[in-house]
């Protein structure tokens, strides 16, 4: 609530990210599992502007959300049901196994950016909490700006506010690429 308060120009939201394995049609593939609320404004404009087939209304817990180059790859459709594999395992008698947990395809997303389109599945925040094996206090706030390019202003702003805090902003976590482009 401070963050709000104290930067105007923000929105926040909350979510859970891991990677994981989703096996389709005899098919696997690693991926990037992020959990959501659909109910905040920047994920709903988000699905709004990308979503292709389903309706972001009617995805529910134990459904998921995939892009298009994925449902192409594994050859699967609105309705369908695939398998999630987590990195957190399970204890039983004969040793520990992965968690997985199966899931209907709510709907398909296309962004345009085939290696987004390929590798992100999007699922409800408390079945990636509950996949993963983790707390509801485990969950990572998202900012969102109305002008990127005051991210480091703001990332230090904020640090500011508390050392504990693990900010970073878009171009920390993809720094090959502004590498890339700055050649």
């Amino acid at each position: 609530q401070r963050l709000k308060k104290d930067f105007k120009e923000i929105s926040l939201s909350k979510s859970y990210s891991g990677e994981g394995i989703v096996i389709g049609n005899g098919n696997a593939k690693g991926v990037l599992l992020k959990g959501i609320n659909k109910k905040e404004k920047n994920v709903s404009e988000f699905f709004e502007k990308f979503i292709i087939k389903g309706n972001i209304e009617n995805f529910n817990s134990n459904e998921v959300l995939i892009g298009s180059e994925l449902a192409f790859n594994l050859n699967l459709q609105e309705g369908d049901i695939l398998s999630i594999m987590s990195s957190a395992f399970i204890s039983t008698p004969i040793g520990s196994i992965p968690k997985q947990e199966s899931f209907k395809v709510a709907g398909i997303f296309n962004t345009g950016f085939i290696d987004f389109d390929k590798n992100v599945i999007f699922l409800k925040i408390e079945d990636a909490l509950s996949i993963f094996d983790k707390e509801e206090s485990e969950v990572n706030l998202e900012i969102f700006l109305n002008n990127p390019l005051n991210a480091n202003t703001i990332k230090s702003k904020i640090q500011n506010i508390n050392q504990n805090y693990f900010i970073y902003t878009w171009s920390d976590l993809n720094k090959s690429l502004f590498s890339a482009l700055k050649v």
